[in-house]
């Protein structure tokens, strides 16, 4: 319903241009020299889109060497130094969003690799002008160097197309991707305020803000190009993450969203929901052997059952990704499927490691 749903056309609050809004971008960087030094001197160009003395870039630097903070400096963005014992997001965020107080109206958090396209701030200024409080950017894929950064774009935009494009247009809130997000300065404060998660805080403020109420707009023309994982090491550890962030939110709120339901907010229950399906780089796998074991087992039901979701999600794949993508490079997907099938499987192994600690993706300089 989803796939579907994304085809149709989107419903756009009606823009405005009453003055210019006043952001604080942030972005956290942990033990990202390189890439932050690149992506800081693109992101610092749209002072010449949009006017400078209205927005701040400031680098929560974790753990970057001294004089990537001085080179930091010198190209126009604000260094927050911090250290924790045990880094997390959100307890950067926290410290950034309680330092930078005071004359803010809306806030952007980008990944240390996003380089915010043309026009990013302007597009953000009309939204928030327009009323909406909390807006999820499209994150674009920056690279396909390797079949696994192929494979991550793809599933991305697959992710994008249902649970965000496709979420919007049935009246639900699209998902947050941990960046390219754009929210009114006080509903951010306080809603990371709130947050504890070692990892997945996009899920906890998804949480969050649909149970209050609000509502979580796609927009696709606030874009940044976001940086694929290369190697399938690092699939793993990102997608070990992830898992864990979604099934241990989805245990702790499902019972409170069906109190909620009852109430009539039933955006929170569709959110709680969606935490509780399988991971899209895991879901046809799992598919595959339960059709295979319901073969063996001789179990008509089983068989059936997964061969019928096999066939759904396939076509929801065909649905919303790019015809295109998916012939011109057909013959590199095929080849990566295993090796991106047993990264997934081994990123279940790494469930119980995330909920102790944040397990840092690094990422590699690719110059866009």
């Amino acid at each position: 319903m989803l796939a579907v749903a994304s085809l149709f056309k989107a419903k756009r609050p009606k823009a405005s241009s009453r003055g210019f809004t006043r952001f604080l971008v942030l972005v956290p960087a942990y033990k990202e020299d390189a890439i932050i030094k690149y992506s800081v001197g693109k992101n610092m160009h749209a002072r010449y889109e949009y006017p400078r003395e209205q927005f701040d870039l400031v680098v929560i630097a974790d753990q970057l060497q001294d004089e990537t903070k001085k080179e930091l400096k010198q190209m126009g963005a604000l260094v927050h130094q911090v250290s924790f014992d045990k880094s997390t997001k959100v307890k950067s965020l926290k410290s950034a969003i309680n330092t930078y107080s005071k004359g803010y109206d809306a806030v952007v958090v980008l990944d240390a690799d996003n380089v915010m396209e043309k026009g990013f701030l302007f597009k953000a200024n009309q939204w928030i002008q327009s009323g909406a409080r909390a807006i999820q950017g499209l994150r674009k894929a920056a690279n396909a160097n390797t079949s696994t950064a192929l494979m991550d774009g793809l599933s991305e935009t697959a992710n994008t197309e249902m649970l965000c494009k496709g979420a919007n247009r049935l009246g639900f809130s699209s998902k947050l991707s941990g960046s390219a997000m754009v929210f009114d300065y006080n509903l951010f404060r306080d809603t990371i305020n709130q947050c504890e998660a070692i990892g997945g805080f996009d899920k906890e403020m998804e949480l969050i803000l649909t149970k209050q109420g609000e509502f979580i707009h796609y927009c696709s023309d606030i874009a940044v190009l976001d940086q694929k994982v290369s190697s399938t090491s690092a699939f793993t550890k990102q997608r070990g993450r992830w898992i864990e962030a979604q099934y241990t939110f989805f245990k702790k709120s499902f019972g409170e969203s069906l109190r909620y339901l009852i109430k009539g907010n039933t955006d929170f229950f569709h959110k709680v929901m969606q935490l509780a399906l399988p991971p899209r780089a895991v879901a046809p796998f799992a598919m595959i052997l339960m059709m295979g074991l319901g073969w063996l087992i001789g179990s008509g039901l089983v068989l059936i059952s997964a061969t019928v979701a096999f066939t759904a999600l396939t076509l929801s794949y065909l649905l919303v990704l790019p015809a295109k993508d998916l012939l011109g490079q057909s013959v590199k997907i095929a080849a990566s499927i295993p090796q991106i099938g047993w990264a997934a499987f081994k990123a279940l192994l790494l469930m119980g490691k995330s909920k102790q600690e944040f397990i840092h993706t690094q990422h590699e300089l690719i110059e866009v």
